[in-house]
């Protein structure tokens, strides 16, 4: 029944998205983007909070790649907090303790080792949440750093989690933790060993929460080179004793925690924050109580000035399928308070040779998803940009994902697409030429910085027009 109502209400959406006569992407800086009028909620606060001083937008980017490196989107935050005032980085994760790109403004280390599973891998049972990747230690004594340049120090923070229940402690008062580089560490493979034979439906991350050991150490133990594993399968479990390390970058503990000042946090499911009279540049994050797995989904930072925070989440690799997996995300994002969603996909999904119209699908459930429990926020498609197959192929996918998207009736759209000339812009003699790198998928910095400036130029530019309208 609740599969019939889902498909019903898919199809439903998918009804008022049908592709019409592409609309006309520009009118003398009037319209910019398809379906205009129904950026006009978020507009009207733009315009409130522009006028007045107070409050803030939240606005939330979400995507792959071209949105995990924040390059792209940085470029937005720093336009728009130009212009409107800047309310506080917005959400963040910890990519450098799993070894991936991530934004310049906000920095991590720990001194335990850490596991990631994205979105992206088969379904398994770890907490992937907001940040689209599950971050998960087993260290019973770790302590998580994070820190921030001084354009961004906060006063309000927010850790987000899986759990329902508080899962951590939170100091204001650390120094910070001594780097030392690329050391072995981890629970090994001692003398204990035991064993555990899988049953049908059990993953590697549901066996090593049974045990209090992680993913990479039953891995390192049996000489696995992947997460496969088949009902019957006898595994070895690694014990706590002294043999060979798991192998992990580690930070030396130069803080002792009987010295560090805990703050009282609220905590309502899924979430524990604080908020402080002081802006800050970094906080300390230990276990709240003795656990066989910690697992973050990524933290808030904000201030208390009015305007733009600027939220983004991005998975490399990612499809809006893979978002579509966990109901965790879909959840937590209200966490975020979202005035505005904006969706950038196209990219893998055209590398998976997706139709337009099962893309357009996709966006239907995606777009769906959202709107269960995010109603008020206004939600805004982008196009991918242009890309290539291997050896320079034509990649003919992202430009009928851009006609089917501009033909849509009940969404907002820019068509990121053919502001960048389609793929005569990225050929050579093309604008774009020299900004995308020779995967001929991803770009530049500098081409990152052009795509943000464009899209700012015209948000921009589509507010000023509903601003003068509106006078």
């Amino acid at each position: 029944m609740m599969l019939l109502k889902k498909l019903l209400s898919i199809c439903l959406l998918l009804s008022t998205m049908m592709p019409l006569a592409a609309q006309s992407k520009e009118d003398g800086r009037g319209r910019i983007f398809a379906n205009q009028s129904l950026l006009s909620p978020v507009f009207e606060k733009l315009y409130s909070l522009e006028k007045n001083k107070k409050g803030k937008i939240n606005i939330v980017h979400i995507g792959d790649s071209h949105i995990q490196a924040d390059i792209f989107t940085n470029t937005i935050r720093m336009a728009l907090q130009g212009k409107f005032g800047n309310g506080g980085f917005g959400f963040t994760f910890p990519y450098s303790l799993v070894r991936t790109n991530g934004t310049y403004y906000v920095k991590y280390v720990s001194n335990a080792p850490w596991e990631s599973l994205k979105n992206v891998s088969p379904i398994a049972d770890v907490g992937v949440g907001l940040s689209g990747i599950a971050l998960y230690t087993s260290s019973q004594d770790f302590m998580l750093q994070l820190s921030t340049r001084e354009e961004y120090k906060f006063n309000h923070i927010k850790i987000i989690y899986p759990n329902e229940q508080a899962h951590y402690r939170m100091s204001v008062t650390a120094d910070a933790l001594e780097v030392s580089g690329g050391s072995a560490s981890g629970i090994s493979s001692g003398t204990a060993v035991k064993y555990h034979t899988v049953k049908s439906g059990e993953s590697l991350s549901v066996i090593g929460r049974k045990y209090g050991v992680t993913v990479n150490q039953i891995k390192a133990a049996n000489g696995m080179k992947s997460n496969l594993i088949k009902p019957k399968q006898r595994l070895k479990i690694p014990g706590k004793g002294k043999a060979k390390a798991v192998k992990a970058v580690t930070r030396k503990t130069n803080i002792k925690e009987e010295e560090l000042d805990f703050v009282d946090l609220a905590t309502i499911p899924y979430c524990s924050s604080y908020t402080g009279d002081s802006l800050l540049d970094r906080i300390t994050i230990l276990p709240d109580k003795k656990d066989a797995m910690y697992n973050l989904n990524g933290f808030v930072i904000e201030n208390d000035k009015p305007g733009i925070v600027y939220h983004t989440i991005g998975v490399n690799g990612a499809k809006m399928s893979d978002y579509n997996k966990y109901p965790l995300f879909f959840k937590q994002l209200p966490l975020l308070q979202p005035d505005l969603i904006i969706l950038s996909f196209g990219t893998n999904e055209s590398y998976g040779k997706l139709s337009d119209t099962e893309y357009t699908y996709q966006l239907a459930e995606f777009v769906n998803n959202i709107k269960k429990l995010n109603s008020k926020a206004t939600i805004l498609v982008m196009t991918p940009p242009p890309s290539l197959f291997p050896r320079r192929r034509t990649n003919p996918y992202v430009a009928s994902y851009s006609v089917a998207l501009m033909g849509l009736t009940n969404l907002p759209v820019w068509d990121l697409f053919s502001r960048m000339g389609g793929e005569s812009g990225i050929r050579p003699r093309g604008e774009y030429s020299k900004m995308i790198t020779r995967d001929n998928v991803h770009y530049t910095t500098q081409g990152y910085e052009a795509q943000g400036q464009l899209f700012s130029s015209d948000f921009i530019d589509a507010y000023n027009y509903f601003k003068n309208t509106k006078n």
